[in-house]
């Protein structure tokens, strides 16, 4: 029987990486209301300066995520505001979810296993009509990043139906009413709006690792528009969720990619997709051979390749979750045994995985043999 591996070691590894093959990825589970731009928010970017940073109409059931930096230069306040435009009540809930309010360079992990736990609740809120409610509501020091991320519904009070309610992710001191224009877009990459999709079910194909790669065989994914190409990921952005934004496009100064360092000005709104998966919650099926004519143990492993930056993988399995932080990259953890898998016989591993942080360079999910340290 699989089981989680704790306390593992990140080491340099060089596998052997596989074609897509029948590998396959399928996106559902309603909308995705994301917010990652403005990213380090300003004082300029508060509903007391007038702005909201994402604002959208959405229906029924989805998942809201979002993520930012005070960088106001004092305590502000942040949640989800709610308008209702019906003719009658609505009740907004939220079965699962988390939060992050943290100094320092820190991540969603926490959040994450909050949200896999569903021990952090959130009273629904029953909405009048062409009125206001706020969620997931904080108050953030200066200079912590903060955020938000689970799943929402959108009923009718009465009949429980499925209805539309406006969306606001919105930064604040004073009052969370008044804003009434987007803040800024910020970076060449930086994504809000709304997506299609929050929940990927993803099949790999099957793996089969043998000694003569110590370093096992893995699969490439969850990346980036940058690292789509089949060199760099087997889904290409399949595996992506689009988000489009739709407020207006703003001049943004962004370095020029030529290296050379020196800036150049384009005209972007918050569109794009959500490079590393952020925001998604992936359902992982892996088949692991053993071709040998012995029992052998085999181990998962997780990590990122090429870029700069970390990983920080986490997986639930059988309800339990277990993450790894600051993972170099081409370096990977042990995350997940097998168990022994009898001779020329094959097991099927399924886990839940997010990252809660990466760089646009791809996800690694790759498998060995436990004869190699």
């Amino acid at each position: 029987m699989a089981t989680i591996i704790t306390g593992s070691t990140a080491k340099p590894r060089t596998p052997t990486y596989q074609p897509k093959g029948t590998s396959s990825v399928y996106k559902s589970g309603g909308f995705l209301f994301f917010t990652d731009c403005p990213e380090p928010v300003g004082s300029g970017d508060l509903v007391d300066a007038g702005k909201w940073m994402n604002r959208d109409t959405v229906s029924g059931s989805g998942f809201v995520y979002s993520w930012h930096h005070n960088k106001a230069g004092k305590t502000i306040k942040h949640g989800l505001l709610v308008y209702n435009p019906n003719s009658y009540a609505i009740k907004v809930s939220s079965s699962n979810h988390g939060t992050t309010n943290l100094s320092g360079s820190q991540t969603d992990t926490n959040a994450w296993k909050n949200y896999f736990s569903g021990t952090v609740t959130q009273s629904p809120v029953v909405i009048n009509p062409n009125s206001f409610g706020v969620l997931f509501q904080q108050s953030i020091p200066n200079e912590n990043v903060f955020g938000y991320l689970g799943k929402v519904n959108v009923s009718n009070n009465g009949t429980s139906a499925a209805a539309s309610a406006i969306f606001y992710d919105l930064a604040w001191v004073n009052n969370y009413i008044g804003a009434s224009e987007w803040a800024p877009v910020q970076g060449r990459t930086f994504v809000r709006g709304k997506g299609a999709a929050y929940y990927s079910t993803i099949h790999l194909a099957p793996l089969a690792p043998t000694d003569a790669n110590p370093h096992g065989v893995a699969y490439k994914f969850a990346s980036s528009e940058k690292y789509s190409s089949s060199e760099h990921t087997i889904f290409g952005t399949d595996d992506l969720v689009y988000i489009t934004d739709p407020g207006p496009t703003f001049p943004v100064v962004v370095k020029k990619q030529d290296g050379s360092g020196n800036t150049e000005t384009i005209i972007r709104d918050g569109s794009g997709f959500n490079s590393g998966a952020y925001g998604q919650q992936m359902a992982v099926t892996m088949k692991i051979k053993n071709t040998y004519n012995v029992s052998k143990n085999f181990k998962i492993y997780m990590g990122k390749t090429g870029g700069g930056g970390f990983s920080f993988p986490l997986i639930n399995m059988g309800g339990v979750s277990q993450s790894y932080a600051w993972v170099p990259k081409d370096s990977f953890v042990d995350i997940i045994d097998t168990g022994t898998i009898p001779a020329n016989s094959e097991a099927t591993i399924t886990f839940f995985l997010v990252i809660p942080a990466m760089s646009s360079t791809p996800f690694v999910i790759g498998a060995r043999t436990a004869s190699f340290a």
